[in-house]
């Protein structure tokens, strides 16, 4: 789970920032004016992966700069072979506790596979490992082993209950080994792991931090 740059300067749905800024909680999620800008600019964010497993999950074409005018995300799709729905993603509260009076609260939200947010649903995540954070760091907390291709905690943490923390993280909240994430994880390192050893150039775009960690690759 990489870092993710979440911060004023990136937000370009500019007229969701003015609103949320103004709104006093509680705001729920019947009020959808601005779902497009905001599912959007996570995704800008996020640079079309899902934010905790980084599974590729949505087409740059609904993202790019011109997706946008004024402020507001573009309703009317310029390209006429892509659509809205072109993603495998659902919006995720981090902290399900403040989805009920603070639904829309920026710092709160992610995009993450539709998969991974059922099974995560109700969760409580551990506070300080949030992507978002200003002291974030995926080194700080994981490990990856290059064998099973799991994500293990970082073995230098000797703290018994952080690592326990981390644990649950990965296995009940990232579902950073989840079955089917670890096959294509898997599959997508050992490829670039081939092309590497060919002397083939190597492009990411999907599993960054694992890609990092097991072949050094940025």
């Amino acid at each position: 789970m990489r870092k993710i740059d979440k911060s004023p300067a990136t937000i370009v749905s500019t007229k969701y920032k003015e609103w949320i800024d103004k709104l006093k909680p509680p705001h729920d999620g019947n009020y959808r004016y601005y779902y497009d800008d905001v599912i959007m600019n996570l995704f800008k964010c996020q640079g079309g992966v899902c934010a905790y497993t980084e599974m590729y999950i949505c087409i740059p074409a609904l993202y790019k700069d011109d997706r946008w005018a004024k402020g507001r995300y573009l309703k009317k799709q310029t390209d006429p072979t892509t659509t809205k729905k072109d993603h495998l993603a659902e919006l995720e509260h981090f902290d399900p506790l403040d989805k009920k009076d603070k639904y829309w609260n920026w710092d709160n939200l992610f995009m993450i596979h539709s998969t991974i947010n059922e099974r995560k649903s109700g969760t409580n995540p551990i506070s300080k490992i949030k992507p978002d954070l200003a002291d974030y760091s995926p080194d700080k907390y994981f490990e990856y082993d290059d064998i099973t291709h799991r994500f293990i905690p970082n073995q230098n943490i000797e703290d018994e209950k952080l690592l326990g923390e981390i644990w649950h993280m990965i296995n009940n909240v990232l579902f950073l080994n989840h079955g089917v994430v670890i096959r294509y994880r898997k599959n997508y390192i050992e490829d670039l792991r081939l092309k590497q050893s060919w002397g083939l150039p190597v492009k990411l775009d999907e599993f960054f931090t694992s890609v990092k960690m097991a072949l050094g690759v940025e």
